[in-house]
């Protein structure tokens, strides 16, 4: 093999690493869904921070 192709060999493996540590951040972001906010108003509402009725209302206000 030439110098030509050790470069082109050597770069080639540097794309593909590049493409897998992307593609594995933009995955790795959807794997920790966010909560919504009815799901905090819930975990809230368990802990005692927000009352029953404070609670209701949001869930009302999504619509469920």
């Amino acid at each position: 093999m030439t110098v030509e192709g050790y470069i082109r060999l050597g770069l080639g493996i540097i794309v593909l690493v590049m493409i897998v540590i992307i593609l594995y951040r933009f995955n790795a972001g959807k794997s920790n869904r966010r909560q919504s906010s009815l799901e905090i108003m819930k975990q809230r509402y368990e802990k005692g921070e927000i009352t029953k009725e404070e609670y209701e209302k949001a869930k009302k206000k999504q619509g469920k």
